[in-house]
C-alpha cells in the first residue's frame, strides 16, 4: 500500500512553495517546497507509521531498554533516501525498479528492525549488526545527498546535525543504557557533526569525501560514546579508535575520491 500511494505521486503533478529571505549574514537565503517533498513526507510518515504498528506487536514491546520510536530511525530514514533517488529519477525502467528495490529494503529494514529490538529476541545479534552497518551506510548516503545540493552551512548544518543524532541514537540504543543517558549522547555526536560540517564547508574536497568523512566522525564519536555507555571505555579502546581513524583519514587523504 505504501508503494501504491507512492506510485500515484508518479501522475500528478503538485505545485510548488517558494521562500525567501533578502539576507542573511550577508547573503541571500531561501528554499523552494515541490512535490517532491511531499513525496518525501507522505512516504515517511507510511513507513514510520507502519513500523509503529508491527513493533507494537512485539513481545518486548514494553522494555524499557528500547522505546519504540528509537526502532523507527532506520525504516524511516531508509524511506527518506528512497524517496530522494525516486524524484530524481526520470526514465520509467529505472524509476520501476528502484520502486521494487524500495519495497525491498524497507521490509528488511522493518524486519531487521523488529528483531532487535530486545536482546531476548533469537537473532538479535545478527539483525542488531547488520542495522549497525545499514545505518551507517544510510548516513553515508544521506551526508552525500545533502551536500551535494551545495547549500549553505546554514542549511546543511542543521539537516547534518539532525541526520547524525538519529543515527547515532539507534547505534547508541543498543548499549541498554538508560535513555536519558543515549539521549544525552546521541545529541552530542549530532551536534559535533554539525560543527564538522561547518568546517568541511571551509574544505575545496568532493562533497562524496566530505560524506565519507562524516560517517567516520559519526563511527568515532558514536563509537566512543557506545563504549562509555557499556562502561567499556578504557585507554586501550581510545587508543584503536584513535588510530582506525587516523588511517582512514589518511587513506582517504590519498586517495581524494
Amino acid at each position: 500500500m505504501t508503494l501504491v500511494s507512492v506510485a500515484l505521486f508518479r501522475f500528478v503533478e503538485l505545485p510548488s512553495f517558494s521562500w525567501s529571505l533578502n539576507r542573511v549574514l550577508g547573503s541571500p537565503l531561501g528554499f523552494t517546497i515541490g512535490g517532491n517533498w511531499i513525496l518525501t513526507a507522505l512516504l515517511m510518515g507510511l513507513v514510520a507509521a507502519g513500523t509503529l504498528s508491527l513493533m507494537q506487536t512485539h513481545p518486548h514491546r514494553d522494555a524499557p531498554e528500547r522505546p519504540l520510536s528509537i526502532s523507527l530511525i532506520a525504516p524511516t530514514l531508509g524511506a527518506l533516501l528512497a524517496s530522494l533517488l525516486l524524484s530524481r529519477t526520470s526514465t520509467w525502467p529505472v524509476w520501476l525498479l528502484l520502486l521494487g528495490v524500495t519495497g525491498l529494503t524497507i521490509g528488511i529494514l522493518e524486519h531487521l528492525s523488529y528483531r532487535a529490538f530486545s536482546a531476548r529476541d533469537s537473532g538479535y545479534a545478527t539483525a542488531r549488526t547488520v542495522l549497525n552497518i545499514i545505518d551507517y551506510l544510510l548516513g553515508f548516503a544521506l551526508f552525500g545527498l545533502i551536500l551535494s545540493e551545495q547549500g549553505r552551512t546554514l542549511i546543511t548544518g542543521p539537516a547534518v546535525l539532525l541526520l547524525t543524532t538519529l543515527l547515532a541514537l539507534d547505534l547508541l540504543s543498543a548499549s541498554g543504557a538508560p535513555i536519558r543517558k543515549v539521549l544525552l549522547f546521541g545529541v552530542i555526536c549530532g551536534l559535533l557533526g554539525g560543527q564538522f560540517t561547518w568546517l568541511l564547508s571551509y574544505w575545496p574536497i568532493s562533497f562524496w569525501m566530505s560524506a565519507t568523512l562524516l560517517s567516520l566522525n559519526l563511527y568515532l564519536w558514536s563509537g566512543l560514546s557506545y563504549q562509555y555507555l557499556l562502561q567499556r571505555l578504557t585507554r586501550r579502546v581510545l587508543v584503536e579508535f584513535a588510530l582506525l581513524t587516523l588511517l582512514v583519514f589518511v587513506l582517504l587523504l590519498w586517495l581524494r575520491p
